[in-house]
């Protein structure tokens, strides 16, 4: 019988997959370069669960993905809640409020830098545990490398960024879901 903490965790991890494909897909024709309300706030909402998907995964996986999937878990989710920050102040941007001077300043140059940073590398190194783990789901694990260095590298290509990006939130988003499917589908055994 699934638990509760069981059910929620997975969900987490779905939810916030799809969440993160959505609004990527609703922000692409966004003229702003930013995106829209809707997409920000969709992207807002799909870094929260995520930290609540990061911490269910380990939990659910930590004897299979031990050490690296520690480490992964922790960079992503100081990642995201520092780019969760960031994406809030993007969700004012898009709803037409004067934010520029938020990262004025050092630490806040400093907090939008290194807050996805720490989020991709995150990604990377928890992807990586679930590749290197016996008798966990590798194909979500691989999906989260893909996405987010598909997703990533979008900034090296400006013209097409918005296009990459949506691939690599889509595809990282498949790991989300990947990994929520199989863990809740693994606790009803």
């Amino acid at each position: 019988m699934t638990t509760l903490s069981e059910l929620l965790g997975g969900l987490s991890c779905i939810i916030s997959g799809v969440l993160l494909f959505l609004a990527h897909l609703l922000n692409l024709g966004a003229s702003n370069g930013i995106g829209t309300t809707l997409g920000q706030t969709l992207v807002l909402s799909a870094h929260l669960l995520l930290v609540f998907a990061f911490f269910w995964l380990y939990s659910a996986y930590r004897s299979q993905i031990g050490f690296l999937g520690l480490l992964g878990m922790i960079s992503s989710i100081i990642g995201t809640i520092l780019v969760t920050a960031i994406v809030f102040v993007e969700v004012a941007s898009v709803s037409g409020k004067q934010v520029g001077a938020v990262f004025e300043t050092s630490v806040t140059r400093n907090l939008q830098t290194f807050g996805p940073l720490l989020f991709v590398l995150g990604m990377i190194l928890f992807g990586l545990s679930f590749l290197r783990g016996r008798g966990v789901p590798r194909g979500g694990g691989l999906l989260l490398i893909v996405g987010t260095l598909v997703f990533a590298s979008g900034s090296l290509v400006v013209e097409a960024e918005a296009l990459i990006s949506t691939i690599g939130a889509g595809l990282t988003g498949a790991g989300f879901v990947w990994l929520g499917m199989t863990t809740n589908r693994l606790t009803h055994v």
